[in-house]
């Protein structure tokens, strides 16, 4: 993974250098920091650093040096506390989440995760999260067992105190299990020492971009097999500290039959839908070609074909497509409940370029054949899907031409659509539904036992440097970027101690950081009080949302 040369580099390149750049400046001034005892300023630039590599793809997928800092804080924060003794079972788990959402595919395996394990009492702890927490959150933990559901950053205090807390807590139970966003850096100081808290376990969600937390997994859980390629050859991770499991996917009813959704839609019960329901990031348009245009040669020849998109809003360079085929092409914001529009479909297209295998296993639970479209080379596949259960049961093109072709197909084919869809059906009921999924979390618990202790000391001696290969330089193209380096440091500073917290508003404010005057006084507010009175009392601007 060597860097490549200044000179004559690609765009890909350049922007990959660029990025690298960003990151490690921030890097840099961390390990400055921790020089000087600085710990929790040090922490807080190992955070900004972090959010940098996942919002800005620099070519690493993580940083060695950064967990290092983390690593050498987490130890420093607890120098003589006692090796721990290695539980005989698991009985009590530690699920620990940087936020949860009312919406959103992360909460909801959180939520069935205890829900399918019911012998085991599970308690949830939040690092980072805002505004209120979802009811039905509160619920599940509540009938598993678990202690009252604990939010970290309402405490009084900083990055520091929060992480010592979640040690305190971790004390008490036999396995952690972290579900937090890439750039969280509280496990890695709460769990900095491996001998001396229960064995932690990482539930790899973001696997295709950067994420802190390599050097403290006991055991990586991965949701597909391209993922568990990253983590071995990309992350560090041992292979046999790796292991596969599949998402766990709600099992569909349907509560309407096909024409009657789509009666309830406006829609003729005789046209044949193709439905696609993603977050509108998903659907970004690529080299100037719009997930419209790709559709168009389909609709053109078939005029009884109707495309409906959920979730992908109203892109301004989709008009003129919209405007050719006029409600045959229609698009629609995220929906909180898209029930309705997965039960009118016939046919569940993906979105593109950015996969979402999770409405790809809704999709099935209906009964609908799927397709996808994956033009990139195999060194690429993590853009691509390979879970468990969609492998050999999805439709996956390599060109527009032959996903056109294959939609032209199907549009002609109720019988093939028919029975496309009842094999994946019964594959994503059999892999990622109750109580099929269950031997693979059994799996996950007894490899966690058979496991020795983690060494992670080899692992942080070295050092990342960036690829500018494959899968690296399509990253930003696909997944975006180019957040504006000041906003995310404006959403650590408060997390900082008062004289480096005002050094970093007066450095946001040279910057141009601040949007108006009240924007600059609510950043004086430190997080945890800032939590604390909106949650409470006032309503203050939101900074940057924590990545997932």
């Amino acid at each position: 993974m060597a860097p490549a040369d200044a000179a004559g580099m690609s765009s890909s390149d350049a922007r990959l250098a660029a990025n690298f750049a960003e990151f490690e400046h921030y890097l840099r001034r961390a390990e400055g920091y921790l020089a000087k005892g600085e710990l929790a300023t040090a922490t807080a630039h190992c955070a900004i650093a972090a959010h940098v590599a996942t919002q800005n793809h620099c070519g690493i997928f993580w940083s060695p040096r950064v967990e290092k800092v983390l690593t050498n804080v987490g130890r420093a924060m607890q120098p003589d506390a006692p090796v721990r003794e290695r539980p005989a079972s698991f009985k009590r788990i530690l699920q620990v989440c940087t936020q949860v959402s009312a919406v959103g595919g992360h909460t909801k395996m959180l939520c069935k995760w205890v829900e399918a394990d019911p012998e085991r009492e599970h308690t949830l702890v939040l690092t980072q999260h805002r505004g209120p927490t979802p009811g039905f959150v509160h619920d599940v933990f509540k009938k598993s067992g678990g202690r009252k559901v604990e939010q970290l950053n309402h405490r009084p205090g900083g990055q520091l105190e929060w992480a010592k807390r979640l040690r305190e807590i971790a004390a008490d139970f036999d396995l952690v299990i972290l579900h937090t966003h890439c750039e969280d850096v509280l496990p890695l100081l709460a769990f900095a020492d491996t001998d001396k808290h229960p064995p932690v376990v990482v539930l790899n969600h973001a696997d295709h971009i950067f994420w802190l937390g390599a050097s403290v997994a006991h055991l990586n859980i991965n949701l597909r097999d391209a993922a568990q390629d990253i983590a071995i050859n990309r992350r560090g991770i041992a292979p046999e500290r790796n292991i596969l499991m599949p998402t766990l996917a709600e099992s569909i009813v349907r509560t309407r039959s096909r024409e009657e959704a789509k009666r309830e839609l406006g829609i003729d019960p005789n046209t044949v839908l193709m439905v696609s329901a993603a977050r509108r990031a998903k659907y970004r348009t690529m080299h100037g070609v719009t997930f419209a245009d790709i559709h168009a040669p389909v609709l053109e020849a078939h005029p009884e074909a109707t495309l409906l998109i959920v979730g992908a809003g109203e892109p301004e360079d989709w008009a003129p497509a919209k405007a050719r085929f006029g409600d045959r092409l229609r698009s629609l914001p995220e929906q909180p409940n898209p029930k309705i529009f997965f039960e009118a479909a016939d046919i569940y297209v993906d979105s593109y370029p950015f996969v979402s295998s999770t409405s790809l296993m809704e999709a099935a639970g209906y009964g609908l054949p799927l397709v996808t479209i994956f033009t990139y080379p195999q060194e690429a596949r993590i853009f691509g899907i390979n879970h468990v259960a969609l492998v050999g049961n999805t439709l996956q093109a390599a060109s527009f031409e032959e996903y056109q072709a294959m939609l032209k197909d199907l549009i002609a084919n109720p019988v093939k659509r028919e029975d496309l869809g009842t094999r994946a059906r019964e594959a994503v009921a059999r892999e990622h539904n109750m109580p099929g999924w269950k031997r693979w979390l059994d799996a996950v618990y007894a490899r966690a036992l058979e496991l020795p202790t983690l060494d992670n000391r080899p692992m942080l001696e070295e050092i990342e440097r960036p690829s500018f290969g494959e899968p690296d330089c399509r990253h930003q193209d696909i997944f975006g970027g180019s957040w504006p380096t000041v906003r995310v440091l404006m959403s650590y500073m408060t997390m900082m101690p008062p004289r480096q917290h005002m050094a970093h508003w007066f450095e946001a404010r040279r910057a141009g950081g601040f949007k108006s005057g009240a924007e600059a006084a609510s950043y004086l507010v430190p997080e945890w009080l800032k939590r604390y009175l909106k949650d409470r009392v006032l309503k203050l601007p939101e900074e940057i949302t924590f990545s997932g």
